[in-house]
């Protein structure tokens, strides 16, 4: 068979009833190549499945083909970060902007209340440094200094963590605390409610 685009287009049509177009044809082409006539060569036939794989395997390949913001999903389509959405801006412009405020407003925004009891007790300089570790992938706690541009990195970044490892386990001593007064209360409620009877 020849494959130049007229002839992969005609047997795309005709034989395959499958349809035209350049991703088609690369598809096609690229599946023609492929392994589905094997059979062929060992036996000197082509079973009846043959043309079912190649069919197949021009589908899977023409999937792969298309471009991952060109696909539908069930409700719509996938967009590419660099989709305009007019007056200059791009998704990732949106969506780089709400990462940034969400990942630096540092006053009640995250769910854990301790966390946010933790960063209350640092200074903005250290709540910096906290948040270079975390979010911009710091390794030590001198890299995540350097990071938040702190004089004396060294030293700085050494003194967050202690002073962050002081202010969790004060955080994780105040919530035994409260639990363990938590259950004597309830255990006091109890036990004054058989008095009253």
């Amino acid at each position: 068979m020849d494959f130049n685009p007229e002839s992969v287009d005609r047997y795309a049509a005709h034989a395959l009833t499958m349809p035209r177009g350049k991703r088609w044809r690369q598809a096609l082409s690229t599946a023609l190549l492929g392994d589905w006539c094997e059979p062929l060569f060992s036996t000197g036939h082509l079973p009846p499945t043959a043309i079912g794989s190649l069919k197949a395997e021009a589908r899977l390949l023409h999937r792969q083909l298309v471009p991952v913001w060109r696909r539908r999903t069930r409700n719509g389509r996938v967009l590419s970060l660099d989709a305009e959405l007019g007056d200059g801006l791009s998704l990732y412009d949106l969506v780089a902007a709400d990462v940034d405020i969400l990942g630096r407003v540092t006053e009640g925004i995250f769910e854990d209340e301790r966390l946010n009891a933790v960063l209350r007790g640092l200074t903005p300089e250290e709540r910096r440094v906290v948040l270079a570790r975390a979010y911009d992938g710091a390794p030590t706690w001198t890299e995540a200094a350097v990071v938040a541009g702190v004089s004396e990195p060294e030293a700085f970044g050494e003194r967050v963590r202690r002073k962050t490892k002081r202010l969790a386990a004060e955080q994780r001593r105040r919530l035994a605390q409260c639990s363990v007064k938590a259950g004597s209360s309830a255990r006091i409620r109890r036990d004054t409610r058989g008095l009253h009877r």
